[in-house]
């Protein structure tokens, strides 16, 4: 027999709210209870105490059970928007700003594992099957990736630039011959 829980008006945005509901829904009561403790986020307080609250809920309708052997499971979570308090920021040039402080309602479902009416929640099975060593097939060794081989560098340019100082001096060199010939035949 499933029990509910909820929280109504809880001032914090229903998006934060909903970050934590994702990490509980269909978990197991301990574990999500554990998850809650030791969480760092603000909301993260009164969830726990809601669904603290649950299971004594759900004692209290099942005093013949016990919650340890019961295997409790959250079996839903809603978060859902609640009232809007709008107010008001100054802003620059005499301008005012909507600030909307967000609330949300919180719905916590727990039911027992035993009974067969949670949908999408499969039992867990304590059984694990472990091949034997001798039929485990050989781990293929990974074929690592050889990295291409670097490009090689360009020659230097040095031979280059040499042989192009070597032919604009010898036009320099011709030119001041002719014009020492050219000084010598007007003597």
């Amino acid at each position: 027999m499933e029990a509910v829980a909820k929280l109504n008006n809880y001032p914090t945005s229903p998006r934060k709210m909903r970050l934590l509901a994702d990490l509980i829904r269909g978990m197991e009561v301990e574990k999500a209870l554990g998850i809650l403790q030791f969480n760092p986020k603000h909301p993260a307080v009164p969830m726990y105490k809601l669904l603290k609250s649950a299971i004594n809920n759900w004692e209290q309708k099942n005093t013949d059970e016990k919650v340890e052997d019961a295997g409790l499971v959250v079996k839903t979570i809603m978060v859902d928007g609640g009232r809007v308090i709008k107010r008001m920021r100054p802003a620059p040039q005499g301008r005012g700003y909507r600030v909307r402080k967000r609330s949300n309602h919180v719905t916590i479902v727990v039911d027992s594992m035993n009974s067969n009416s949670i949908p999408g929640i499969k039992k867990q099975k304590a059984k694990v099957e472990v091949a034997p060593v001798e039929e485990q097939a050989p781990v293929a060794k990974k074929e690592t990736a050889k990295k291409p081989a670097a490009k090689k560098a360009a020659p230097k340019k040095e031979t280059v630039k040499k042989e192009a100082t070597a032919k604009k001096a010898k036009p320099s060199a011709e030119k001041a011959e002719k014009g020492s010939k050219d000084k010598n035949t007007n003597k």
